[in-house]
């Protein structure tokens, strides 16, 4: 997992502007016109200051460069919506192995090779993750490709397993 961070001191400069769903919606607009997934987005006030995190995906490869760019977008609309001149941000990749919580991340993953436990089931299974519609996924297990509820998979994770395939920039 890449991380970019910036360790400056906090200081609360303007009132409150917009709230934090409204805030990560404005975000997820500006990541997608660069060709970036927001994953995941968080802000927590502490000791008068802003701490923001990030997790951002680009099926192109998710790297530093990334990360820079997602930081230097999120930085100063965290500055003027939250009213912070010194906000703490960290931009993160996803990860190889990540385990995948909303349906946000299952419709950015797709194409990706992934892990899924079913309800009811000890075993761990395996496919390629070809669509997310509906609150239903389809996963491909060699040629047969299954439909399954969202609901029925208890947990999910990209699976990294499988060396030297491509691995789609994680």
């Amino acid at each position: 997992m890449l991380t970019c961070s910036l360790n400056a001191p906090l200081r609360q400069m303007w009132v409150e502007w917009m709230s934090d769903k409204d805030l990560e919606r404005e975000i997820d607009e500006l990541l997608k016109a660069i060709d970036l997934d927001l994953l995941e987005f968080s802000v927590a006030r502490r000791r008068g200051g802003v701490h923001v995190k990030a997790v951002i995906y680009s099926s192109k490869g998710t790297g530093i460069d990334e990360c820079a760019k997602a930081h230097r977008l999120i930085y100063p609309r965290v500055q003027i919506a939250l009213g912070d001149q010194d906000p703490y941000i960290e931009v993160y990749s996803p990860g190889i192995d990540r385990v995948l919580h909303s349906e946000r991340e299952w419709r950015a993953f797709v194409g990706q090779r992934v892990k899924y436990l079913l309800a009811g089931e000890s075993e761990w299974r395996s496919g390629v993750l070809r669509a997310f519609e509906r609150g239903t996924v389809k996963i491909a297990v060699n040629a047969a490709v299954t439909d399954i509820p969202l609901a029925s998979i208890v947990k999910a994770k990209l699976d990294s397993t499988h060396e030297g395939e491509d691995a789609h920039g994680i």
